[in-house]
């Protein structure tokens, strides 16, 4: 079995996506990504880089966000060592545009607004 390691950066409008490795160890591949996380997390302490190494040998994925405009994504993707690239399987899923949208209702929600709004406008629907 191989392990590729994979981040994604979001700063502001700029994306980054980078594959930071290939092994063949499950632990090796943690490790790996967790060094990533400690190098965009520079006050991170060793207990939280250890649970999240851990985190990511078990689930494969972390996503740490600094603030809004600041986010790292982890992932780890198992593939056979003998197979072509795998058909329909995510290899990395970035939840930006997602976030920002239920940010978006959450404000909206929290401003006492409770019905849908297209350029200023409510759009009507009547019920017949």
């Amino acid at each position: 079995m191989l392990y590729i390691i994979n981040s994604l950066i979001t700063e502001g409008e700029s994306t980054t996506f980078s594959l930071v490795g290939v092994t063949s160890d499950k632990d090796k591949a943690a490790q790996l990504a967790a060094d990533v996380y400690k190098d965009y997390n520079k006050v991170a302490s060793f207990q939280n880089i250890e649970m999240i190494t851990e985190w990511l040998a078990t689930r494969k994925s972390y996503s740490f966000r600094k603030d809004k405009s600041h986010r790292l994504q982890l992932s780890i993707t198992e593939l056979a060592e003998e197979s072509a690239a795998p058909e329909n399987k995510i290899i990395f899923s970035a939840a930006a545009e997602q976030d920002e949208l239920m940010r978006k209702v959450s404000e909206a929600l929290f401003e006492g607004k409770h019905h849908a709004e297209r350029n200023n406008e409510t759009p009507s629907c009547p019920i017949g």
